[in-house]
């Protein structure tokens, strides 16, 4: 099976979790070998997750989520 970069980019949190399937696996494996690009986002995806783990949850002042909120667009927090 030859996987492209959106069917990897749907498979993401399954390949996070290690739920792929062996095929899904190899596939995917297979993929990351020639996509530069899916290599950069598995690392960064890597090294947001190990922040996570590394500091837990983060709680932001209301000031800073009031930009983010406002820089989205969303108008109630």
């Amino acid at each position: 099976m030859t996987m492209t970069c959106d069917q990897l980019d749907a498979l993401l949190p399954e390949f996070f979790d290690g739920s792929l399937t062996a095929e899904l696996e190899t596939a995917a494996a297979d993929h990351l070998a020639t996509c530069s690009d899916c290599r950069t986002v598995i690392s960064e995806l890597e090294g947001v997750g190990s922040l996570y783990r590394t500091h837990g949850r983060l709680d932001l002042p209301e000031d800073a989520r009031e930009r983010i909120r406002h820089a989205l667009g969303i108008e109630d927090g």
